[in-house]
């Protein structure tokens, strides 16, 4: 079943609490409609708005971000994730659905502590289908930021990522309730609920993180034969990532006038800032050979591509560009008409017998090495 073909999960419902995306709504959909939102509603009301388009930012290309959806993400539930541990923060609500004994039945779950139960795996039953994703808004109490750690910094899978989603007592910097999660730290996106306890009731200060980092290394070890290896590199990264949520809600705290911005050092203030990659200029550099070196030689000379110049200016021949020929014949594929069929017979004379019908080819033509595929062992 195509998830985009069912209009049940490309539903978008917008109310005073937030908004309700269907489960196959792809993620340039989400991104346009946030950024909206984004413009015209109060910015304490689209924290989680702005902390999503932000992460949607590094979440694969372009081209990937137009297809992929929400719902593919959290139900196939990677570890390194790069939106899971920002619902999971955020404590997000998803709906479900199911038929049972006839009926449609419809229940909430609540994406947080225990919804992911081992690797991708969820609590979401297998005869369940998500059905969409509701996402709030903030109050005025309240930040979340998230942050990716990756090889590069664009279209590239997280080592580590982070979500810290904090809200404060009224008008202070005191810790009320926050939920951290992280990907990167175990078979799951994990969240840290023992260290989150331990910050409630505390100030927002160079103490707190420094109590934070030392609990947060206890409450998420990482065994020396974890895959992916990198052990010391990610524990650490861990404590980075909080230090730099750290910084950033302080200076959004500084801004509202809630604390002090000379509390923070003027040296540590643009660790809370986000690299963005400048816009790239390409530009291809030679050597020079010498004047006397023969014309025949080419050592250091600069070798055009012998169908760089078609390709480049589309004059290069594909397939598709070529005008139909008499007595062309084409191929294609004979599909199934009913799924989860057997297959019990094979009869193409009706086909064969119809005029430009020249021949069926199926597995009897192949012998049985070349009906071996696999992308290194060929044993499909």
């Amino acid at each position: 079943i195509n998830p985009t073909q069912v209009k049940e999960l490309l539903e978008i419902k917008e109310s005073q609490d937030g908004i309700y995306f269907g489960a196959a709504v792809s993620l340039m959909e989400i991104d346009a409609l946030l950024r909206q939102r984004i413009e015209q509603l109060p910015e304490s009301e689209t924290r989680l708005f702005q902390c999503t388009v932000d992460m949607l930012h590094y979440f694969a290309g372009k081209q990937i971000r137009n297809v992929a959806c929400l719902g593919g993400n959290i139900m196939t539930g990677s570890p390194i994730s790069d939106m899971n541990p920002v619902l999971s923060a955020a404590g997000a609500q998803l709906e479900v659905a199911s038929f049972v004994d006839g009926k449609l039945q419809k229940r909430s779950v609540h994406m947080g502590t225990g919804f992911f139960t081992g690797y991708r795996r969820n609590v979401i039953e297998a005869h369940e289908v998500l059905l969409g994703i509701h996402f709030r808004k903030t109050t005025p109490d309240q930040y979340i930021v998230a942050f990716k750690q990756a090889r590069r910094r664009d279209d590239d899978i997280a080592i580590v990522n982070a979500a810290i989603n904090v809200r404060f007592g009224d008008k202070s910097n005191m810790v009320a309730e926050i939920s951290m999660a992280f990907g990167g730290m175990a078979p799951t996106t994990v969240l840290a609920p023992r260290t989150s306890q331990l910050m409630v009731g505390q100030e927002w200060s160079h103490q707190l993180v420094e109590r934070v980092a030392e609990s947060l290394c206890t409450e998420l070890p990482l065994a020396a034969s974890a895959p992916g290896g990198m052990i010391a590199y990610r524990r650490a990264l861990v404590v980075s990532l909080f230090f730099k949520a750290y910084l950033a809600i302080f200076l959004k705290l500084s801004k509202s006038e809630i604390t002090s911005s000379d509390a923070l050092p003027p040296e540590e203030r643009s660790g809370a800032e986000t690299f963005h990659t400048p816009v790239l200029k390409s530009a291809q550099l030679f050597e020079r050979v010498c004047s006397d070196q023969p014309i025949c030689d080419p050592i250091g000379r600069p070798k055009v591509h012998a169908a760089a110049l078609k390709q480049a200016t589309g004059e290069a021949i594909y397939t598709d560009d070529i005008p139909r020929m008499d007595g062309e014949v084409y191929l294609a594929f004979v599909l199934s008409t009913k799924p989860r069929a057997k297959i019990t017979k094979l009869d193409a004379s009706a086909a064969l017998a119809l005029d430009g019908v020249h021949q069926f080819f199926c597995y009897k033509d192949l012998t049985e090495h070349e009906n071996e595929v696999g992308p290194v062992f060929h044993d499909e």
